[in-house]
């Protein structure tokens, strides 16, 4: 094994006087460079053997020392603690390397990044080892380019720069003529790369611009109160409220146009909206400002022609009346739900545990059109030991007929939804219906890995973006499906939740699948003209207990799957 030399993987930090949390792994060779580079930097080593904190070498280097194997034991500090992790082959005797990468990014603010290296399994040497018969790596990690690419994708990093590590092996040119000879790639010279560096973070360059100016707070208002008025809900209201907050933060209009840019999804109809409203704001000069912006920011982009309509209409004062209806007073009406027979109920089940995000649900949800002679109810059930514990004791609350066991991060988009549900359930014969899932499950029991995933959901897994997520699309109403996410899972037949196996928070929605089809009853997945729903969950590795139950699922119903190959 081959180590950076010192100095090389601190090429990716330029220099800075901020007070910034490093947290250094193991390669104590980069302390003393480290410091001039970063004189007011808080630095944090972590060692698994050796304690080095009398060292007299490292006595004057202000380092906070930590003794433990990062291998095997979580570390001792908060979420979104550090700017910078860094350490050479943190990978390289990882049992899971997937479990490293992702567990360390916990701990990396939102615009923090991760500096490591890894041994090139392309590297000639490595292949001729191998030809010879020698397995030197057996027991350690070596990864391509591409494969380190993948981990950290996997892993939830979203940008990742590479650097070779210059090093003083001769390199057996005849040998790699002879590679590439036989046919293998030699991309850039890789065969006779022996080391990479790599800086992975956790968002693109895009969003890191974004998330560098504003605070976490302000970004959030920012982004609830542009999707708000996307979705036509209280339009007048949030428009005052964006325009309040871009004074107040000295939000301007070019970041404000990359903004909406990341985190609006259909610009005619948020324009649409927007445009009129800050007119009756008696805030042409900032809907101009804005439209100069954005006709600016997306060139190029599939809604340019759209912008351009807009900045015509501002410029010219053309500006139609806002059309978006009124939510609160046009849509949230309905009966008094106790008032009414079951048939004629709709309750939304929630487990809350984060009141931000629960308001927000309930406000897209009041946002629905509600039929003639239907009333909703919410309730929410807060401290719930599991998932399927919640939605058990939820359930037993209400009698309304149709129960809509949705996360409180899932904001329903579809102001029809209300009316698209029941229509489906006038098929007496399905018992529940989601918004994304699988045809058939996989001998896994993973609903993702399944060969014919259908449905559509936005994600939006941090304020300053959302993305589509399209399986294969639905042609009919509906189609059949053995199980669906369980960001929102809705149904007409009662079904115990499994608590008595599922006392966590994974292959709850599942095994309610398969339940209600143990009783005669399809789960389903509709047509969507477009989406139904913004799923909003924090990016973060499966907790060890996924495992667990993944395997309580596969002993309880993995008799019963017919996995398609």
């Amino acid at each position: 094994m081959t180590k950076a030399k010192a100095g090389e993987l601190l090429d990716f930090i330029p220099e800075s006087e901020e007070k910034k949390q490093v947290l250094v792994i193991e390669s104590v060779e980069y302390l003393q460079a480290l410091r001039k580079k970063l004189p007011q930097a808080d630095i944090y080593v972590v060692l698994a053997n050796e304690d080095l904190s009398g060292d007299e070498e490292y006595a004057n280097l202000g380092v906070h020392w930590t003794i433990m194997d990062y291998l095997s034991e979580p570390l001792p500090f908060d979420e979104e603690f550090f700017d910078i992790i860094m350490g050479d082959q943190l990978f390289l005797q990882a049992q899971n390397p997937q479990d490293i990468a992702s567990g360390l990014g916990l701990y990396l603010k939102d615009i923090g990044c991760l500096l490591t290296s890894f041994t090139n399994a392309r590297y000639w040497k490595n292949i001729r080892n191998l030809k010879e018969g020698h397995f030197y790596h057996v027991c350690t990690h070596v990864f391509t380019k591409n494969e380190m690419l993948t981990l950290l994708f996997a892993s939830f990093y979203k940008e990742a720069a590479f650097a070779r590590v210059e090093d003083d092996y001769a390199t057996d040119q005849a040998f790699i003529q002879d590679l590439e000879q036989f046919g293998f790639e030699n991309i850039d010279g890789d065969l006779g790369i022996r080391t990479w560096m790599v800086m992975a973070t956790k968002s693109t360059p895009e969003i890191l611009e974004l998330k560098r100016l504003f605070t976490p707070a302000i970004r959030r208002e920012l982004v609830n109160r542009l999707r708000r008025v996307e979705f036509s809900i209280d339009v007048r209201k949030n428009t005052k409220g964006l325009v309040e907050l871009w004074d107040k933060a000295g939000i301007f209009p070019a970041y404000l146009a990359n903004f909406i840019k990341e985190t609006v999804m259909f610009t005619e109809r948020f324009l649409a909206n927007i445009i009129p409203a800050l007119w009756q704001l008696q805030r042409q000069d900032l809907a101009r400002e804005l439209m100069a912006e954005m006709a600016a920011t997306y060139n190029l982009h599939q809604d340019y022609e759209a912008v351009l309509s807009w900045q015509n209409k501002a410029e010219n004062g053309a500006i139609p009346e806002l059309m978006a209806e009124d939510n609160m007073e046009q849509s949230a009406g309905g009966n008094e739900p106790a008032a009414l027979p079951s048939e004629k109920k709709v309750a939304f089940i929630t487990c809350v545990n984060n009141e931000m995000w629960y308001e927000e649900c309930q406000l897209y949800i009041h946002n629905l059109h509600i039929p003639d002679g239907m009333g909703i109810e919410f309730i929410p059930i807060r401290g719930a030991k599991s998932m399927c514990q919640g939605y058990n004791q939820g359930m037993k609350q209400t009698d309304a007929k149709y129960k809509v066991y949705i996360h409180q991060d899932t904001l329903i988009v579809n102001r029809d939804f209300i009316n698209d549900m029941l229509k489906i359930f006038q098929e007496k014969n399905v018992g529940g219906l989601g918004v994304i899932g699988c045809r058939k499950l996989p001998a896994s029991g993973i609903w993702w890995d399944g060969m014919r995933c259908v449905g559509r959901v936005l994600h939006a897994c941090e304020a300053e973006s959302v993305v589509d997520t399209i399986c294969d699309e639905v042609e009919e109403p509906f189609v059949d499906v053995e199980a669906v996410d369980g960001l929102l899972l809705a149904t007409q037949q009662d079904a115990p939740w499994r608590e008595d196996l599922f006392t966590g928070w994974h292959f709850y929605e599942i095994s309610q699948c398969k339940e209600l089809q143990r009783r005669g009853y399809e789960v389903v997945v509709p047509y969507q003209d477009s989406y139904w729903c913004i799923h909003s969950p924090k990016e973060k590795p499966l907790d060890p207990t996924y495992e667990k139950y993944k395997r309580i699922f596969l002993k309880e119903y993995g008799e019963e799957l017919e996995p398609e190959i």
